[in-house]
């Protein structure tokens, strides 16, 4: 009888990962929506109260632009989509990203790299996470549970992780050797949240090929998953493609314009990512990360959606914003830059 079970068990397993499969295939793209605020062992109070409908629950550490610049209405199917690219479910994944990120900070201090909690430059960085935070919940809805901690390493990499749950990694290199503004980092540190928020990087935890075997793991009925992902190592190769970037952009930028960030500061961000890394052609953040003339052109053109709510932000008009980096906040003026 305990035979019959598990054919039984084994079976609805298949048929879930090919139901799943042809659910992705007839369905196309679709959106989910979706913080606590972040800090590293110990708690960081918000730097601004979040907006009644997005309050993150345990603090700790769009437009009317066509697609696919404007922020999606819930109807629109935009995307790459999230539930069908492995059969990991969200919950697991944040536990295994949240035990190689201990991981990775333990070694990191372990090594004397890991930046105290004192620094300034890590106060700087929780301080920034701490105002985007509260503006991740309507794109994704586990926001609400994620324990966010920011770290900092001592290197001359020029990195930036943000995973799953909350959990984001800067390393030295981005800070020290690129002079980024406040509206820049925000810009940036908003940009990864997206990634996170919408998993992009899901896909290189595992093959997709691997689900049914993942199904039965998942049930009781197989091998154990493997205990580690090899966090940093894939980080590193990690090349998100342009729909992920563009979503990202789309994202990150609705975030940090909300938050107070000015969103022009995209354009100078990654023109100066793109002069310090674009020669690491493997590993550089360029290469993690495209950019070329038409992702700056797409950026210019998402301003006019989101200089408003910059400057609503802000407590300006839009109309008197100064410009930004030679950027006007103008729309005809914009257009020409």
């Amino acid at each position: 009888m305990r035979n019959d079970a598990r054919r039984r068990a084994l079976r609805a397993a298949a048929s879930l990962s090919l139901g799943i499969a042809a659910l992705g295939a007839s369905v196309g793209h679709a959106g989910e929506t979706g913080a606590a605020t972040p800090g590293s062992a110990a708690a960081v109070a918000p730097a601004s109260p979040a907006p009644a409908a997005a309050e993150p629950a345990q603090p700790t550490g769009a437009s009317s632009a066509a697609q696919p610049y404007g922020a999606p209405p819930p109807q629109v199917r935009y995307g790459n989509p999230i539930a069908f690219r492995t059969l990991i479910p969200s919950p697991l994944l944040e536990q295994l990203t949240a035990s190689e990120y201990a991981q990775l900070v333990q070694g990191a201090a372990q090594s004397n790299r890991l930046l105290s909690a004192s620094q300034p430059r890590v106060k700087r960085l929780r301080a920034i996470v701490a105002k985007l935070a509260p503006y991740s919940v309507k794109w994704n809805e586990r926001v609400k549970g994620w324990a966010w901690e920011v770290n900092a390493i001592r290197s001359r990499d020029i990195r930036l992780s943000c995973l799953p749950g909350g959990k984001i990694l800067v390393y030295g290199g981005l800070l020290d050797r690129i002079r980024l503004s406040d509206d820049e980092l925000g810009v940036l540190l908003a940009h990864g949240i997206a990634h996170a928020l919408r998993e992009h990087a899901r896909g290189s935890f595992g093959d997709a090929s691997q689900a049914p075997l993942r199904a039965t793991s998942l049930l009781g009925l197989g091998n154990p998953l493997p205990q580690t992902l090899d966090l940093d190592d894939r980080l590193q190769t990690l090349r998100y493609d342009p729909t992920d970037e563009t979503e990202a952009d789309v994202i990150g930028g609705d975030i940090a314009a909300r938050a107070g960030f000015d969103p022009r500061a995209a354009i100078p961000l990654w023109d100066k990512l793109a002069a310090a890394t674009r020669a690491n052609r493997d590993t550089g953040f360029i290469y993690t990360h495209p950019y070329g003339a038409a992702r700056r052109q797409d950026l210019l053109n998402r301003l006019p959606d989101l200089l408003p709510l910059y400057a609503k932000a802000t407590g300006q008009h839009v109309d008197t914003l100064p410009d930004y980096a030679g950027i006007s906040a103008q729309r005809r003026k914009i257009a020409r830059h």
